[in-house]
């Protein structure tokens, strides 16, 4: 499973989104949503968060508990409606600075959810050399 490619769409006046058709067969009937370090959401398939959960439970002490409060703090479990859309909660919309449109950015084994301007200053920022030499570096 990989998810590829991007898609922009538009909430609802109801602060729903349509999942692209692409995505939701690899997410399955359901799936979790929580903030980024970054200005967007990630969204998980169900196992992949089961993995991910199961690493944030593994670092002790306060940086562990630092690291769950932040992201289990934000976590929602969704399911689509019968037309394929979720529902983002206000604190979601305002961390990704989430307005009308969203662009749904597959990132290998999840997916990001960016606010449409902040992903396309992303990408015309984006550090192409930085990226070359990665891919030099790990023989990619």
């Amino acid at each position: 499973m990989a998810f590829i490619s991007s898609y922009t769409y538009s909430l609802d006046a109801k602060k729903r989104i349509l999942i692209p058709s692409k995505y939701r067969d690899e997410l399955g009937d359901s799936f979790y949503i929580t903030r980024s370090l970054d200005n967007c959401l990630t969204i998980y398939p169900e196992k992949v968060w089961e993995t991910f959960t199961e690493g944030l439970n593994s670092v002790p002490g306060p940086d562990g508990d630092m690291a769950r409060e932040y992201f289990m703090s934000f976590a929602l479990k969704c399911t689509p409606d019968s037309s394929g859309r979720i529902l983002l909660e206000d604190k979601h919309m305002q961390h990704a600075k989430i307005g009308k449109n969203a662009v749904f950015v597959g990132a290998s084994k999840t997916i990001n959810l960016w606010a449409e301007e902040l992903w396309i200053e992303r990408e015309e920022n984006r550090d192409r050399d930085a990226i070359r030499r990665l891919i030099a570096t790990n023989r990619l």
